[in-house]
């Protein structure tokens, strides 16, 4: 079962984090095709291959050209909302390390794997307070400086 524990990366935040609820609003009001394309420009495409389930960036390109549905697409729009909140705090790198990092809030496994691995109604909410821990620990940092 996945748990919390705390963060202890050291990078400061160049910004306050988005929250929780404005990172939803946003991926939330996009038609798949834009959080694909979205979650490619933040993630790469190989790790929405990976978040998506599928073993080639060709299905991802294919969803965002609107020319494939993808199986989960739940699954990429929560994936979108938090990429958003942890690119928020610097850069797309920073999301993308933290999406094939491996977590203490997760039993050490990566985020990423996480997502693809298990339902979403049994990750949701250990992922998002995964992320709400690491955004805090960030913008907590940046206070401090």
């Amino acid at each position: 079962m996945i748990n919390a524990a705390s963060d202890t990366s050291s990078e400061a935040p160049l910004a306050d984090s988005l929250s929780a609820a404005d990172a939803h609003n946003q991926a939330m009001a996009l038609p798949t095709t834009a959080v694909i394309q979205q979650l490619i420009d933040i993630l790469g495409a190989t790790t929405v291959a990976t978040i998506g389930g599928v073993g080639e960036t060709r299905a991802v390109q294919q969803w965002a050209g609107g020319d494939r549905e993808p199986q989960r697409p739940h699954v990429l729009r929560f994936a979108l909302q938090l990429a958003l909140m942890i690119s928020s705090l610097s850069s797309p790198d920073l999301a993308r390390a933290w999406f094939h990092g491996s977590n203490p809030h997760l039993n050490d496994e990566a985020p990423m794997l996480v997502l693809r691995d298990q339902p979403l109604d049994v990750v949701q909410v250990p992922v998002m307070a995964a992320v709400r821990a690491f955004t805090a620990r960030h913008n907590q940092s940046g206070q401090n400086q």
